[in-house]
């Protein structure tokens, strides 16, 4: 094969993607918006065919400040208002973040993160990962780019962790519920693998212990980290012999908890008279709830904002604060959604 030709061109990209010259050049230019799908296809043969482009291209010159910021559902106002602190803190910065919204699947946020290594991006914020450590370790293993990663642990000379006491936050909220009276209360626990859900449910079952009490199995049911998740797993619980129900629900993020209060609604029974509810995240729209809701709140904005300013640091070579691992407050906010007991008396 002659020389010139061993060597593949952006022709021979778009051919092996299957998209036109036109897209490729998009993408590693960023140029213009380019389908996700289409993207990672992209990278993808770019990767297997290994093209490079000339240190002088425009692509390097483009996204000479770019950061990658992954999140796992760009429709949760949770992680939106993280984008925002990012955002803000990375203009302020001269860094331009990229967004990656993974919809909650791991696999579709292992391909970004493979991606991501192809692109010559300046760091990585990866904000509520899906991923087993096992995964990210590998990937880290193959990238030389610091990351900072938002409400999980991992140790690793070019990872800093920014977390919030979820733990802490769902002992908080149980203690409350506890303090009403309540002793039949039921765990919503979202994405029942991930690191957030365990931490949040080893509070609850420690606040439970120290009175006697244990989670019961069937109030720990399955559900989907939003709205039709905490419809459908409260539907469930509410199923139960009246006798059997919980009195108190406490959900993995204030989404599911909108949820269950519709569920309880479409019952005809009410919160928090017959059932007392409490959310996690404390998203602008909590307090707006029907009734405005309990929720264990999380300064989002500065965590977003904290995880960039930590980002830029570690770019700049300076080492991670307090050996990689900052911990941030989860106080609870109560409203209108608890209260004692069903039967139970005021001490």
């Amino acid at each position: 094969m002659d020389a010139k030709k061993s060597r593949p061109n952006l022709l021979d990209v778009a051919q092996h993607a299957g998209v036109s010259p036109a897209t490729v050049s998009r993408v590693l230019n960023h140029t213009a918006p380019v389908r996700d799908d289409a993207r990672l296809r992209v990278l993808s043969a770019v990767n297997e065919l290994g093209y490079e482009l000339s240190p002088g291209k425009t692509a390097q010159r483009v996204i000479e400040n770019a950061i990658a910021l992954l999140i796992p559902d760009i429709l949760n106002p949770f992680f939106a208002e993280i984008v925002r602190g990012v955002q803000d803190e990375a203009n302020a910065s001269g860094f331009m973040p990229v967004l990656f919204d993974s919809a909650e699947a791991p696999e579709r946020e292992l391909q970004f993160l493979r991606g991501v290594i192809l692109q010559p991006m300046h760091g990585t914020i990866l904000c509520g990962s899906r991923l087993a450590p096992e995964d990210v370790m590998a990937l880290l293993r193959r990238n030389s780019v610091p990351m900072v990663v938002i409400n999980r642990t991992l140790r690793h000379p070019r990872v800093t962790c920014v977390m919030t006491d979820l733990e802490g936050g769902a002992w908080r909220a149980t203690r409350h519920l506890l303090d009403l009276n309540h002793k039949r209360i039921a765990f919503l626990p979202g994405p029942y693998k991930s690191e957030q859900s365990q931490a949040r449910r080893h509070g609850v079952m420690r606040a439970l212990t120290e009175v006697g009490l244990t989670l019961r199995a069937e109030f720990c049911p399955a559900s989907n980290p939003n709205v039709d998740g905490g419809f459908q797993a409260m539907s469930a619980l509410l199923a139960l012999p009246s006798a059997e129900r919980p009195t108190a629900v406490i959900a993995y993020n204030d989404m599911m908890a909108l949820g269950v209060l519709h569920a309880v609604r479409a019952h005809r029974l009410r919160v928090p008279e017959d059932v007392s509810v409490v959310g996690t995240d404390d998203v602008a729209i909590a307090a707006h709830a029907n009734p405005p809701l309990t929720t264990i709140s999380q300064p989002k904005y500065r965590m977003g904002r904290l995880a960039m300013q930590t980002l830029r640091r570690m770019i700049q070579g300076q080492l991670p604060p307090e050996e990689g691992y900052t911990l941030m407050e989860s106080p609870l906010i109560v409203r209108e959604s608890t209260t004692f007991a069903p039967n139970g008396e005021k001490e």
